[in-house]
């Protein structure tokens, strides 16, 4: 691993650290730990399972994550609530950091200033109902 990445990793942490603080400016604000075994239990319904199936022709879905939400969530019950909401928020800002420092759909596609040259005229809409006045009938 590179200083520079963890340079920017640890940027990034705080970045998300103070973005989170304001979304959840009280221990009343984080998720609950029933919240998240709503969302373990949830992960796990039919209706996902069949989505899953139908989606990607397998069970894809993977719940590990939200069960070990649930069980980080537990280990915090019995700490003080403005130290379990620090907790909590580092866990998430890791998370998030990750996520924006990993790999992405992003990485795939260039950003374009311009259009390009062969790419097709915008659809001029009156002539296209002068073309096809039946379609819309």
């Amino acid at each position: 691993m590179s200083t520079d990445f963890r340079t920017d990793f640890k940027t990034t942490v705080k970045q998300e650290e103070w973005y989170l603080r304001r979304v959840y400016p009280t221990d009343k604000d984080i998720p609950s730990c029933t919240n998240h075994l709503d969302t373990y239990f949830a992960c796990n319904a039919i209706r996902n399972l069949v989505k899953s199936m139908y989606r990607y022709g397998r069970l894809r879905e993977d719940c590990s994550e939200k069960w070990a939400e649930y069980k980080y969530c537990m280990s915090l019950k019995w700490t003080a609530t403005e130290e379990r909401r620090d907790a909590w928020i580092r866990r998430k800002a890791i998370w998030w950091a990750k996520r924006r420092l990993g790999k992405s759909s992003e990485d795939v596609w260039q950003v374009r200033d311009e259009p390009l040259q062969n790419y097709p005229k915008p659809l001029d809409q009156a002539q296209y109902l002068r073309e096809r006045p039946h379609e819309f009938m």
